[in-house]
């Protein structure tokens, strides 16, 4: 049999199986680890998760692991810990020596400014990786696409950050040289050398095909097919050679008509693949009756294909019927007090579906209500999902219904322009107590060294905006796969933290920085912070909806992401569990369905309390006439 290069032997160091959420990417990598350490004993693997909602360890709870394989699931909050711990002294006497901030200052604006999110704690780890090389082979399994393409962006970020700090150094370089005749490089110089040298040898092996290869995985779905041409889109603009594509669970061809109606659906999504991206080799993996956990990973390979690209070979079945749209146990309608409502759940489960869905359900239940579809996941498809385009602003989708994909990258360049064009008018009628040459740029930077988060919370603060403001009465939420959700939701604390200590800054050296727009912008910040937090702990007015499906992988990352949002005092209403398969006559969809009926079980166990829809798979619940009729049939 002939097997893919990152299956095989050769100079591939570093292999990324990225994807939409769902659709098997741990699975793949966990089971090309298994097989390339079993294939290859005299060498040493790593196997790693960039996910904050890791799997890596619920795929392999009970199976024993090869000597020559270490398993990693990255733990952001560590990683940035040890990297503080390491590296804190440097970077507060960089400051010390480049600004007019005290040592106070300092030590408050660093503690905060260091980055923290997810993606750079995990970047600079796999950096720290590649430069030890003690693995013959790292395979990652990374976040769903939004917080991959982050990831892949921690370059350009580090870069800039790396900017400012060497900004901060400058004043004193050119005092040293200028007055002292001193041009050797000090220690904090070598610092800045020494990982800037590593920030450019990981960018070199990400960039390198031989030596650093990107697997798309996906499945034959209309929308995740939508999300995975544009990935493979910013992967080329990114130069990371995407050399394969995995088209996971394909359903088998049968007379049955459940598997038929899948079928004829799969190969509508598969010619998309095959016009767009035909210049990839395309392997298939079959769906499978069992879960693909412990031991029958060992086989997943086994089932590997090649498939033949021409698409006048995809021949349709006819068949007459349609799945028909079925529900068990709907739900209360969210009442019309509600103010956000969110759907929350692993990639893959349907959250944007069933937003929509909701959404269109409530504007027909309160048509008074104006009503805002709105979406957190960097890797927006609620437009897909409406067939329509929507926008980075409210965009209408019927009369008191709009929907928003807001860009959290652009909208704070635009406060970075903002801030510079603002510091130029300043320093040109102001007085002249700065050193120009260098304190100016000290300045310019300064935004540069905010938490890294600071983006996709202003993001989320524009809920805020549009409640307060009047111009929506409800706002449905479609979230960013869970792992990233709950990081978003505990991130207000570390950006309050910040604003504060920034605040402080402009208060304390108000005679020197006076940048009144910006002060106002992280005025109403911070205040629309605060009642977003009041807001989402306020049961009456703010209810999650748990998003899952019949596996026992998702239910136990459901259990943990519904644990996190309690402590964090956010209110579950009820959970949907979607993708159910109905009975059939069919002997692999009746196989299916009996799993499904087990881990159901398990989940009434876990989740006693919790009022519970199933949600049976039908036809693709794409634009606005099906969402409507799936809303109309999940609440009463």
């Amino acid at each position: 049999m002939i097997y893919p290069n990152f299956l095989q032997e050769g100079s591939l160091k570093l292999v990324f199986f990225g994807g939409k959420g769902g659709v098997g990417k741990s699975t793949c990598a966990t089971a090309t680890a298994l097989k390339l350490a079993q294939d290859h004993p005299e060498h040493v693997f790593l196997l790693a998760s960039t996910d904050p909602a890791h799997s890596l360890l619920n795929i392999l709870s009970t199976l024993e692991l090869p000597k020559n394989l270490e398993v990693r699931e990255l733990s952001a909050v560590a990683s940035l810990h040890e990297f503080k711990v390491q590296y804190d002294t440097f970077l507060k006497e960089i400051a010390e020596r480049g600004t007019f901030l005290d040592q106070a200052d300092i030590k408050n604006l660093m503690d905060t400014a260091l980055p923290g999110m997810d993606e750079l704690a995990a970047y600079l780890e796999i950096a720290k990786w590649v430069q030890e090389n003690n693995y013959y082979r790292i395979i990652i399994d990374t976040a769903p696409t939004g917080h991959t393409l982050r990831l892949l962006n921690m370059p350009e970020l580090i870069h800039r950050w790396l900017i400012a700090l060497d900004t901060l150094l400058a004043k004193h370089r050119y005092m040293r040289s200028h007055f002292g005749g001193d041009k050797h490089l000090d220690h904090l110089d070598v610092f800045l050398l020494d990982m800037n040298d590593s920030l450019k040898s990981m960018h070199t092996l990400m960039v390198d095909k031989e030596r650093c290869n990107f697997i798309l995985v996906m499945v034959a779905e209309s929308m995740i097919v939508e999300e995975s041409i544009d990935l493979a889109k910013a992967l080329s603009k990114q130069k990371v050679f995407l050399s394969d594509l995995i088209l996971n669970r394909l359903t088998p061809e049968s007379s049955c008509q459940i598997c038929t109606l899948e079928n004829n659906r799969q190969k509508l999504a598969l010619k998309k693949i095959i016009l767009n991206l035909s210049e990839h080799p395309l392997w298939t993996l079959p769906l499978l009756v069992d879960e693909p956990r412990d031991k029958l990973l060992g086989m997943l390979w086994s089932e590997l294909d090649v498939l033949d690209k021409d698409p006048g070979r995809l021949i349709f079945i006819s068949s007459e019927c349609e799945l028909p749209l079925h529900v068990e146990s709907p739900i209360q309608i969210p009442a019309n007090s509600s103010r956000l409502i969110i759907f929350a759940g692993k990639g893959g489960v349907g959250k944007t579906t069933l937003a929509c869905a909701t959404a269109l359900r409530l504007q027909n239940a309160y048509p008074e209500l104006r009503i805002l579809l709105f979406s957190t996941d960097p890797a927006h498809s609620i437009g897909d999902c409406l067939g329509l385009r929507v926008q980075c602003a409210p965009t209408k989708v019927i009369l008191n219904l709009d929907a928003q994909e807001i860009n959290a990258e652009a909208d704070f360049e635009k406060i970075r322009m903002d801030y510079r064009e603002e510091l130029e008018d300043f320093l040109r009628d102001t007085l002249p107590n700065l050193d120009i040459t260098f304190d100016r740029e000290v300045l310019e930077r300064l935004l540069d060294l905010a938490p890294t988060g600071l983006d996709e919370i202003m993001a989320l603060t524009t809920i805020m905006d549009h409640l307060d403001s009047g111009r929506y009465d409800m706002i449905v939420v479609d979230a960013a796969p869970s792992g990233h959700l709950l990081r978003l939701l505990e991130l207000p604390e570390l950006i309050r933290d910040w604003l504060r200590i920034f605040f402080s800054l402009l208060l304390k050296y108000r005679r020197i920085m006076r940048f009144p727009h910006l002060s106002e912008r992280l005025v109403k910040l911070s205040r629309e912070l605060k009642n977003l937090r009041v807001l989402l702990q306020a049961s009456e007015q703010t209810g999650v909806y748990a998003v899952t499906i019949p596996t026992h992988l998702a239910f136990d990352k459901t259990s943990e992401m519904t644990q996190a949002l309690q402590r964090l005092g956010i209110d579950i209403r009820a959970l949907i569990v979607n993708q159910m398969t109905p009975v059939s006559f069919c002997k692999f969809c009746q196989t299916i369905a009996d799993h499904e009926s087990e881990q159901l079980k398990n989940a009434h166990e876990t989740f006693p309390n919790l009022p519970t829809a199933l949600v049976f798979r039908q036809n693709d619940p794409a634009g606005l006439s099906k969402l409507r009729s799936l809303g109309s049939a999940l609440y009463i």
